[in-house]
């Protein structure tokens, strides 16, 4: 262990990103270290049952140890569907050290096989699997049945609506090459001026990352916007701190929405108030563009496909973290212009499209 340990160590000191497989990560550890597979592969059992026999009290002093075996385990018992990724640095300080190494799995069939294998019978089912045909690819098994539903409401209370346009007619979207136009910026922090000026109670406000929510926060500041919201409504801003986070929805909900103020949380999707994970902050996209290649090469699933399916469950994952609890009045607003193609708004669930109107 303490030679592996060394060995990570001299790759973390990489100077750019370093993407491989398990195979060829394992025959370096071999020349470099002359550590073989085998024992690797039983790290994690091994360890696990020392500090069984020991009878350690503070078995959690061990944790980073214990998350190094498990890695050794892992890397050396999958040689598909996984890669290594090596990041020397945050793309907001690339002048300082801070490397981070991902063992990212690029084939969710891996972690599905063994219910197939299993059970003669599987359902699977959400109110967010959508859209619907991309799950046989992604998991790699034959459906029997695959159906959609409805949602059973006592009275009509979801109001989704898509904007692609500022008040002053410039078209909104995240998408990438216009991320950072400030007219965007300008209108999409208008809108939700507007929006709190009307809307009673709270509003939650999902962006595309992190690493963007703070971007364009700082820009509104600058703009005078932020200025605005406050006079109407309280504002909180979830961060990658789960203590703060959770606080700040106690907040929201317990204290400002409750006694008639109202408040407007800042949150991102993929991330903890959506119920998610973040993978579009300033870490992982290498992960995340070796899934792409991967899906496209074992499974024939185009880059544009998968991208539509997994930005669409996003922002149905983001509808429904919000979704009416006894039946209350709910207004969803798809703020973006590609929400207006059909090859987007068709492959959100059905329980939204019923209700999205021309």
């Amino acid at each position: 262990m303490r030679r592996f340990i060394e060995y990570l160590k001299t790759r973390l000191r990489a100077q750019h990103v370093v993407q491989e497989s398990p195979p060829s990560f394992l025959q370096h550890i071999f020349q470099q270290v002359c550590i073989e597979r085998k024992p690797l592969r039983f790290c994690a059992e091994r360890l696990s049952s020392l500090l069984y026999t020991l009878e350690l009290p503070d078995v959690q002093d061990y944790g980073p140890l214990t998350l190094i075996a498990n890695f050794a385990t892992l890397v050396s018992t999958y040689s598909k569907g996984f890669t290594l990724i090596i990041e020397p640095f945050d793309d907001r300080t690339p002048t300082i050290p801070n490397p981070i190494l991902h063992f990212s799995c690029m084939d969710a069939s891996i972690a599905i096989k063994p219910v197939f294998d299993r059970f003669q019978s599987v359902v699977i089912t959400s109110g967010t699997l959508s859209p619907i045909d991309m799950y046989p690819k992604i998991l790699d098994f034959r459906p029997v049945t695959m159906a959609t539903f409805t949602m059973t409401l006592a009275r009509i209370c979801l109001c989704p609506m898509i904007v692609g346009r500022g008040n002053d007619q410039v078209a909104i979207t995240t998408k990438f090459e216009t991320r950072d136009d400030m007219s965007v910026i300008r209108n999409y922090g208008n809108l939700l001026a507007e929006m709190s000026t009307v809307v009673p109670d709270g509003i939650v406000c999902f962006f595309v990352s992190y690493q963007y929510m703070e971007a364009v926060v700082s820009i509104w500041h600058d703009q005078g916007i932020i200025s605005n919201i406050q006079r109407n409504k309280l504002l909180f801003i979830e961060t990658q701190d789960s203590a703060e986070t959770s606080l700040a929805l106690i907040i929201t909900k317990g204290q400002a929405c409750e006694n008639g103020r109202g408040a407007i949380l800042l949150s991102v999707a993929r991330g903890k108030v959506s119920e998610g994970i973040d993978f579009d902050h300033h870490y992982g996209q290498s992960s995340y563009y070796g899934r792409l290649e991967y899906l496209r090469d074992q499974f024939n699933i185009r880059e544009n496909d998968f991208l539509t399916f997994d930005a669409m469950r996003h922002a149905a994952q983001c509808v429904w973290s919000s979704h009416p609890r006894k039946n209350r009045l709910r207004n969803h607003v798809f703020a973006d212009k590609r929400f207006f193609k059909a090859d987007k708004r068709g492959k959100l669930p059905k329980w939204i499209q019923e209700y999205l109107k021309e």
